[in-house]
């Protein structure tokens, strides 16, 4: 379905992307540099959400929400933020919970959340 996928992934819909994000190179003003607006490729993104959840050594683990989803856009703004992304995993998009699904598994969508995505 070319709308809906039009709907779900097109920055100017804004549909919420939230992530957990492992860096290292971590400092005290990273988080307050994560959550201003970045310019990339000459767009000034929306300002995204982010906090810290746990941290040592230089190395963190963060959760970012972001509104659009530009091109490489969290590890653009972790760069930007004086940060490396070793790993980046997306948990949620819109109201769809990637939850306790493993690695490289899928299911089918309930009713109730196909609901959910098509009313963003």
């Amino acid at each position: 379905d070319g709308e809906f996928a039009n709907a779900m992934m097109h920055p100017k819909h804004e549909v919420n992307k939230t992530y957990e994000v492992w860096v290292t190179g971590y400092h005290e003003a990273a988080t307050a540099l994560l959550i201003r607006p970045v310019t990339l490729d000459g767009y000034t993104i929306r300002k995204p959400e982010a906090c810290l959840l746990r941290q040592g050594e230089g190395k963190a683990w963060l959760e970012v929400v972001i509104h659009e989803g530009r091109n490489r856009q969290v590890r653009r703004m972790c760069e930007a933020a004086g940060m490396r992304v070793t790993r980046l995993k997306r948990v949620r998009e819109g109201e769809l919970q990637l939850g306790d699904l493993p690695l490289g598994a899928w299911r089918y969508l309930s009713d109730e959340e196909v609901k959910k995505l098509h009313d963003v």
